[in-house]
């Protein structure tokens, strides 16, 4: 009787070992996965403000969240840099560097460009109200040549602006894609442990 208590005993501590030990890595994992989505969330949630001002066509508002997200991904960089690997596997502290990579090549590159066609755009519309509001028969050939020049100008830029908007959606998919899955594979590879 008193070994069938032992062993119940036993069984009992080591399923509460276990448990604890599982509880203990579980939490482990959870507090690095937490470290460095922080750092991706700090920019991913300053990335929507952008998406919002180019939406709301707010030249202010994109160069100000341009120049956070520039600083904020500089800043998860060299926050990275101080986070260990989890058990040696640097998968996704390295992915998120590429998703700030990403934010950093936005923010240098891609936004600029947005914000100016935006400024391009809006002196446009105010030509074309000034050349709108003179009767047709009083403009000059070359005030319809300059106006023709410039409309052939404007719908460049429109042309850009759109590859321009279709290459940064489709980069921020693919971006986004490959930090949740590689977060997926992570999580489900060191859960199993």
């Amino acid at each position: 009787m008193i070994q069938r208590l032992f062993l119940i005993a036993g069984i009992l501590f080591s399923f509460y070992f276990c448990s604890a030990q599982n509880d203990s890595a579980a939490k482990k994992l959870n507090n690095y996965r937490d470290k460095v989505f922080t750092v991706f969330n700090k920019c991913r949630l300053q990335d929507e403000e952008i998406t919002k001002a180019i939406k709301a066509k707010k030249v202010s508002d994109i160069e100000s969240g341009r120049t956070a997200l520039l600083q904020c991904s500089m800043e998860g960089m060299k926050e990275l840099g101080t986070i260990e690997n989890f058990d040696g596997d640097p998968a996704l502290k390295f992915n998120c560097r590429d998703v700030l990579k990403f934010y950093q090549q936005l923010t240098e590159t891609d936004i600029p460009q947005v914000r100016d066609f935006f400024i391009m755009e809006e002196n446009f519309l105010k030509k074309k109200k000034e050349f709108e509001m003179k009767p047709v028969r009083k403009h000059s050939q070359a005030e319809i040549y300059a106006y023709n020049n410039e409309i052939k100008t404007y719908n460049t830029a429109i042309t850009h602006y759109t590859q321009l908007g279709n290459f940064i959606t489709g980069s921020r998919k693919l971006t986004l894609y490959n930090w949740n899955a590689t977060l997926k594979i992570f999580m489900d590879t060191h859960s199993s442990h």
